[in-house]
């Protein structure tokens, strides 16, 4: 064997042993199918895609992988340009990096298209534009004449530094989309993270939210605007009427940096003659107060129905004009209908809910009760450390929650001095973790745990508690409010919480 040729076999035994127990989780492919993908000058489209000689693009693994339940190994290193899939695979097939975070997906034009694409699935990649002039998008999913773009998998990948409009929108016939355990941040201004649009059945679990854009050089004109939106901005133009079947569980959010008038969580938006959005559920998210910035409040509500709002944590000083919620209508919305708010906490051990940066009065919701119908306040948990608990034009706590709790949950008292999630190239998580996975667990337990003297404990009303916790965690049979749950001595089978659709 000659020299060349041993180092070619050593690299690929390393890269599939790599594959074996790679960082974030194993991959098992069925039946043995792997493919490679390796950037230039080791990969060469005109290879057949073996580990020893590699593709060059997932371009060309989207055309050439056959379709029976197999994956794509990509290798370290940066695959700049266009990456699209418009393939409908009948079986479900797996585009992963070897080593997490390792293979760059980046350039200045949309990096990722999902476009009419079926049965796959992204995994540990590190998706980015390159820099400023980008065109608009860093991902997008939607429909094409072929289809709808359907069991498409986001998972565990680093989505970052959008230069021009959202991070990842999700748009006209798109739907069965699973985004889960990745790290958003720094979107272009004035877009979101994630723009989910005219779309059913999205799931939208275990991610990490924050923005900071002074750690990628980036000036922060707080112009950003909603981590999540959930809308319709085409009316019957994609033959679909309004959002539906959209669940957000199990994330977090932090490091607010956007515009003073917008919302951590926005359902319904643009003004339009219809229900944007409805049979949304915001569940176990944990919102973290810990930013200098203002917020219009940490969840908005704007021309939508069937909107539940249940077991989530929202904690510290979160300058906003509205601690809790904004539930308004604009231009041609219909009332809004059936907004329900069950099982939360929302504490600001600071005594300033709801009060700005300027001295404003505190106010824990805003909106005109008269735009809605079905709004209710019930079994949640409210803490403004020495001061009172604000009402506010929407309701007020005090006399529209009939079961609430008034004391303190016993979260962290602290939040300015958090560690931000973010990934240095070739050395980890500024906190010391390597995966994205560990980051989420770290703030989970940091910021949201409550201890067992905590008023939340066993206080939640169990027939509207989600199955699990922030932690996916079951949930015992006295469940506790908030987003994650202290005892787990006697878990529950599923109860009828109408019913295991979101869980």
């Amino acid at each position: 064997m000659t020299l060349a040729a041993y180092r070619q076999a050593a690299l690929a035994l390393f890269y599939l042993l790599a594959v074996i127990h790679p960082a974030g989780g194993t991959i098992d492919p069925a039946d043995g199918c792997e493919y490679w993908v390796a950037p230039p000058p080791a990969g060469n489209d005109k290879n057949p895609g073996t580990a020893n000689r590699p593709w060059a693009t997932l371009q060309q693994a989207n055309k050439k992988v056959p379709d029976k339940h197999c994956t794509v190994w990509f290798r370290p290193g940066v695959y700049k340009g266009v990456n699209r899939l418009n393939r409908r695979f009948e079986t479900p097939t797996t585009f992963a990096a070897v080593i997490p975070y390792r293979a760059v997906l980046t350039g200045l034009d949309s990096v990722l298209t999902i476009s009419g694409a079926k049965n796959v699935t992204l995994t540990g990649f590190d998706i980015r534009h390159s820099g400023p002039g980008a065109a608009p998008l860093l991902i997008a999913i939607d429909g094409s004449d072929e289809g709808w773009a359907e069991y498409v998998k986001l998972r565990n990948n680093l989505i970052h530094d959008s230069y021009n409009n959202d991070l990842l929108k999700v748009y006209n016939l798109a739907r069965f989309i699973t985004i889960e355990n990745n790290i958003f941040y720094n979107q272009g201004p004035p877009e979101e993270h994630l723009d989910i649009n005219s779309v059913t059945d999205v799931v939208i679990q275990d991610n990490i939210f924050f923005n900071a854009y002074e750690a990628s050089g980036r000036p922060n004109h707080n112009q950003s605007k909603q981590f999540i939106v959930i809308k319709d901005s085409n009316g019957a133009a994609d033959g679909l009427v309004g959002s539906r079947r959209v669940t957000v569980r199990r994330n977090i959010f932090l490091n607010w940096q956007g515009q003073d008038d917008e919302t951590f969580i926005q359902v319904g938006l643009d003004g339009k003659p219809y229900f944007e959005a409805q049979d949304i559920r915001i569940e176990n998210n944990l919102l973290i107060g810990n930013s200098n910035n203002r917020v219009g409040a940490a969840f908005g509500v704007r021309g939508a129905r069937n909107v539940h709002f249940v077991n989530n944590t929202v904690v510290g000083d979160l300058p906003a004009l509205a601690y809790a919620t904004r539930v308004t209508i604009t231009e041609q919305n219909p009332k809004n209908r059936n907004i329900t708010f069950y099982n939360n906490i929302w504490s600001d051990p600071t005594g300033t809910m709801g009060s700005g940066l300027d001295g404003e009065p505190n106010e824990f919701a805003d909106g005109d009760p008269d735009e809605s119908l079905n709004l209710v306040l019930d079994r949640n948990l409210y803490w403004n450390g020495p001061s009172p608990i604000p009402g506010g034009d929407l309701f007020s706590p005090l006399k529209d929650d009939k079961r609430r709790i008034v004391r303190d949950p016993r979260l962290a008292a602290r939040q300015k001095n958090l560690v931000l999630p973010l990934w240095v190239p070739g050395k980890g998580f500024l906190s010391g973790r390597k995966s994205i996975r560990a980051e989420f667990v770290r703030l989970a337990k940091q910021y949201g745990e409550i201890p067992q003297s905590s008023p939340a404990v066993n206080k939640a009303d169990a027939s509207l508690a989600p199955r699990l916790d922030l932690l996916k965690r079951r949930r015992d049979c006295r469940p506790d409010l908030g987003a994650l749950e202290f005892q787990f001595a006697s878990p529950c089978k599923a109860r009828t919480f109408r019913e295991l659709w979101r869980n």
